[in-house]
């Protein structure tokens, strides 16, 4: 009779271990790609419903794990994209645009932290949806160019390389203001 699988006896994490040694790196990535917080935070937990489906199934080995769910919050990131882009031209045509109130606050140490997150988000904007993306796996997911290579399908030369001058692109823009 076979026995079931035991992370014990292959090396590998449980579950729960690998949700609390990955979660806040997932988190993180999923805010530089989306920079909305609330909506990070959904991609994120979605990210980590499709892996414990997969988790068993699949059975990455310890080192392969962080890439793996970075894989998947990748996708669904893009799928996320996609969906919008087809909702957003679907109620264009039914509402107007009605834009955001900005509800002032008065402490001028969070006005002066705010300005500067806007200006990041409006630089980032400006950057490559590739270029976010590395920028986003480098700084806020923390990886090593070596995993950023195996997240996105680059070997780790050419992940160096993309996600170097990805950064001086967004260091660029961001010496560009007064």
């Amino acid at each position: 009779m076979v026995q079931p699988w035991s992370p014990a006896e292959v090396g590998a994490l449980t579950f729960d271990e690998v949700y609390r040694e990955h979660a806040a790196r997932v988190y993180r990535f999923c805010l530089s790609q989306l920079r909305n917080p609330t909506e990070a935070e959904d991609v994120a937990a979605e990210v980590f419903v499709s892996a414990l489906a997969a988790y068993d199934r699949t059975r990455p080995s310890p080192e392969d794990v962080q890439p793996w769910l970075l894989r998947i919050a990748r996708n669904e990131i893009i799928d996320r994209e996609r969906h919008r882009r087809r909702w957003s031209t679907l109620f264009g045509k039914f509402f107007a645009d009605q834009g955001e109130t900005d509800h002032g606050v008065n402490v001028e140490a969070e006005v002066v932290i705010r300005d500067e997150l806007r200006h990041v988000l409006a630089v980032l904007e400006r950057l490559s949806p590739r270029d976010r993306e590395l920028v986003g796996l480098r700084l806020a997911a923390d990886l090593p160019f070596a995993e950023i290579g195996r997240v996105t399908g680059m070997t780790e030369h050419a992940a160096t390389v993309a996600t170097r001058r990805a950064l001086q692109r967004l260091r660029d823009h961001l010496g560009g203001r007064s």
